[in-house]
């Protein structure tokens, strides 16, 4: 630690620093504490004859699970403070660091490993460096002071309770902390990356079929049968490709579209924002999802004004298909006509039969017509734990970015050995 600077950084090797150098006290006080810290920290309290030490600490699973510290460095100053008979102090929900060394004090603030590795250089500072009269006073405030009359401390005032320590531990045997590398990981990947499962249906019209209206199931001939349902079916045939204008305003354009374009555009759409990652699912950026919405919405509008083109199309069929729904069903209810027809002591001759056929195959025809809003199902899930620790994910996801011209800082982002980001040596294979 530079004796010059009054602003610092709280690293492992400038708070042992502090420890090793102490000669009279020592104060430590912190949430938690790492392991080479404790291990420093154990092998003071052999001192005890001629150093003065105490020390505080929270006693909360979350302190761990936060990554605040190791929770095998607790059991190491435990054991220490057992063998040479030194009460460790507790101080509930304790979240700052402070070390005094006889005259030297360093207060900072405590880095959550879960969420970056935390700093290496006084240019990044997490930590300030007091002297004289301020350091005499966080001595007394922290119940630290040599004289037994002096009052006592602010903080740390009960003993840490090994009934406590124990409850904490069960806690974290039951839900234990992550690996912080997995968690920091994590926090760059969900920041940026999301799971997408992502359907569009209800878009093509080149398969809508119209169940066979009940009145007309009595044919059991399975020829005859398929032969009407096929006649049930809308004549997108007859109809191809209609013109539909693409966009609006100044950038609008027209083009012949069908149930193959629509499923072209579709996929068009899948491939240019999300990242299909074999054996996991599909994923997609953030940064992303906006243009993904507004180009889902597009293509709806699309699909509306192809509907709407194919539904003015197909009406030019309506008389053709009448013709035929006629002349299909009209042996058949001229021999026998349907109960509604003749419950109440009618009669129908061939032209009413005719009138009623034409009737109902207008209706069928307009169920034809009455093509249903397409149905989008968006659903997004967090990238797991699991998967940012799992070579194949990740090696894959970079694969498929590199692979579409994802640009370079984004991915960066995301694999490089940054602060907060995953280790390329460590997790991806060199290509």
């Amino acid at each position: 630690m530079d004796e010059d600077r009054t602003f610092t950084v709280a690293t492992d090797a400038a708070v042992i620093s502090l420890i090793e150098s102490a000669k009279r006290r020592l104060v430590v006080i912190a949430p938690a504490l790492s392991r080479a810290v404790a291990d420093a920290l154990a092998a003071r309290l052999d001192e005890l004859e001629h150093l003065d030490i105490r020390v505080i600490v929270d006693a909360d699973a979350e302190v761990y699970r936060l990554g605040f510290g190791e929770r095998e460095a607790l059991e190491v100053i435990r054991d220490a403070a057992s063998r040479n008979l030194l009460d460790l102090r507790v101080q509930p929900g304790v979240r700052i660091g402070v070390i005094i060394s006889d005259d030297d004090t360093m207060v900072f603030a405590p880095v959550s490993k879960n969420i970056e590795a935390g700093s290496d250089t006084a240019e990044n500072p997490n930590a300030i460096v007091l002297r004289g009269a301020s350091t005499e006073k966080l001595v007394r405030a922290s119940g630290a002071h040599a004289n037994d009359e002096s009052p006592s401390g602010e903080i740390g005032n009960a003993a840490l309770d090994p009934a406590k320590v124990e409850a904490m531990q069960a806690d974290l045997e039951r839900n234990p902390p992550a690996k912080f590398d997995i968690t920091r990981r994590l926090q760059v990947f969900s920041s940026r990356v999301v799971y997408v499962e992502f359907e569009i249906t209800g878009f093509a019209l080149s398969r809508k079929q119209v169940p066979l209206p009940e009145d007309f199931s009595t044919v059991s001939d399975a020829n005859l049968q398929a032969q009407i349902s096929s006649r049930l079916r809308a004549p997108m045939a007859a109809v191809g490709a209609v013109e539909v204008t693409i966009g609006d305003g100044k950038d609008a354009k027209t083009a012949l579209v069908d149930d193959a374009w629509l499923r072209k555009e579709r996929k068009r759409i899948e491939d240019i924002y999300t990242f299909q990652i074999d054996n996991f699912g599909r994923v997609i950026l953030r940064e992303d999802r906006k243009d993904f919405d507004a180009a889902v919405q597009a293509f709806l509008t699309v699909v509306g004004r192809y509907h709407d083109k194919v539904r003015a199309a197909l009406d030019s069929h309506r008389a053709a298909f009448q013709q035929s729904f006629v002349a299909e069903f009209l042996p058949r209810w001229t021999e026998a006509p349907p109960d509604y027809m003749t419950r109440w002591g009618n009669e129908p001759d061939e032209d009413s039969l005719k009138l009623e056929l034409a009737n109902r195959a207008n209706e069928v025809f307009e169920t034809m017509l009455a093509f249903e809003p397409p149905s989008v199902r968006l659903v997004e899930k967090n990238v797991s734990p699991s998967n940012v620790e799992d070579p194949r994910f990740l090696s894959r996801l970079r694969s498929i970015m590199e692979r579409r011209r994802v640009p370079k800082a984004i991915i960066d982002s995301l694999f490089s050995s940054g602060e907060a980001a995953p280790e390329q040596g460590e997790l991806l294979p060199n290509r």
